[in-house]
Order: C-alpha cells, then sequence, then structure tokens
C-alpha cells in the first residue's frame, strides 16, 4: 500500500509531464509513443520504488513563436501503472489510492504556455487526479529538430494533496513522488 501512494502521485504528475512534453515548433504534434515515457519514483519506508504508466495521451499544439495559441492536454490512465511489483499494481487502483472505479483517468488541461528561457517553457494550468483539482505548473524543456521535438519534465506532485494513499501516511509513503515525462512528437 505504501507503495501504492507513491505510484499514486507519479500518475498525477505524470500525466500533467505528458502534456507538456509534447508541444514543439509546429502547431499540432502526434506523440510517438513508442520514443516517449511517463514514469515515476516514491520513496516507501526510504527505499524507491519506481514505475510508469503504460497508458496515456496528449494532445499539443505549440509553436514557440505563437504561445498564445498553444494548448496541451493530457489523459493518464492510473490503472495502468506498473511497478514490476504484483502487489503494488494490485493496490493502486483501490479507492484509497487512485479509486479507479470512480476516477478512470487523470488529467492535465492548460490554459497558458509560457517561455521561461532558452528552450525552457511551463505549461500553466489545471491538474485533475481522483476527482480533485489544483491549479498546476509544469515545467519543461522542449529542443526541436526539424519535424522532431523532444521535451523533458520532471516534477514534483504532494499525492495526498489529491487524496491519493490516504492509507499510508509519510512518512511510511513519501509525499511527494517525483513524475518525469520523456516526450518525443512529430509534426
Amino acid at each position: 500500500m505504501t507503495r501504492s501512494c507513491a505510484l499514486t502521485r507519479l500518475a498525477l504528475a505524470t500525466g500533467l509531464f505528458a502534456l507538456v512534453a509534447g508541444p514543439a515548433t509546429a502547431a499540432n504534434w502526434t506523440v510517438d509513443r513508442e520514443a516517449s515515457k511517463v514514469t515515476f519514483v516514491a520513496q516507501q519506508n526510504g527505499a524507491p520504488v519506481e514505475g510508469r504508466f503504460e497508458d496515456w495521451s496528449a494532445r499539443i499544439r505549440l509553436d514557440p513563436e505563437a504561445l498564445e495559441d498553444a494548448e496541451i492536454s493530457a489523459t493518464v490512465r492510473p490503472g495502468s501503472a506498473q511497478t514490476g511489483q504484483p502487489q503494488i499494481n494490485q493496490t493502486l487502483p483501490g479507492a484509497s489510492w487512485f479509486d479507479t472505479s470512480s476516477h478512470p483517468e487523470a488529467t492535465f488541461t492548460s490554459q497558458d504556455i509560457v517561455s521561461t528561457g532558452d528552450n525552457a517553457y511551463e505549461a500553466r494550468g489545471t491538474l485533475t487526479i481522483k476527482g480533485t483539482s489544483q491549479p498546476f505548473v509544469l515545467p519543461f524543456t522542449l529542443t526541436i529538430d526539424g519535424d522532431t521535438a523532444r521535451a523533458e519534465a520532471q516534477v514534483s506532485l504532494a499525492r495526498m494533496l489529491f487524496g491519493v494513499g490516504t492509507d499510508v501516511a509519510p512518512p511510511a509513503v513519501a509525499d511527494p513522488v517525483t513524475v518525469t515525462l520523456e516526450i518525443t512528437a512529430t509534426r
């Protein structure tokens, strides 16, 4: 159960990263799922629990020269979290964690995307996990080479803010969970 909390936090962060990671120098980008990943690391009793979300999607419209028209939306299905540990994988979909029977998706929708420096951006919007919506800022880097874009992001998500893993309090399972996005997209 403790590892499940970490996965839940990672799922939330992963959903956000997937949205941000998709943007590139063209209007509409298509995520290359084979070259992309959404992963997370949670701390359970001081030891890392690593995992990834297998089922996620992102819609990205982004031109660094026209950020006022940029939009990112991402969906992560928390029930797809895989840690290599069957007990944790079975716990995460439960009511105390992601409650996937009532909340099968975690989402991020941007309201604004701004440049914060060379190849650095922030997607500012709303993250919804387990039915709880919170303002969220997703910092990411973006490199565009021809018709291929690569976005990377790492964010710390407070799982307890979203009611994830409520049956296991910190420090047994740390709050926050680190979510990493590595997204490749083409136009």
